[in-house]
């Protein structure tokens, strides 16, 4: 519910935040629309609010996949970089 992927669409440049209230093992995922992964974050024991600018410029426009994968769950959101 707290997962936040602004602004969508974008030119490149879009901010991640989240909100664990549970202390968690997290794995913040960015793939292309193929799969091909771009970036992969792991925040050990982690709780708290997220928040984090992401630059995808270098990258070909397209859509992008951000997953959010904890202990007991997996969120994802799709982003149109144009």
């Amino acid at each position: 519910d707290n997962f936040n992927v602004y602004p969508n669409p974008n030119r490149g440049v879009f901010n991640i935040s989240f909100v664990s209230e549970k202390l968690d093992n997290i794995e913040l995922i960015i793939s292309d629309d193929f799969g091909k992964i771009i970036n992969i974050e792991k925040k050990q024991s982690f709780i708290g609010e997220y928040t984090k600018k992401i630059n995808l410029s270098a990258y070909p426009k397209g859509i992008y996949i951000v997953q959010i994968k904890t202990n007991d769950s997996f969120v994802s959101k799709r982003v149109v970089v144009q």
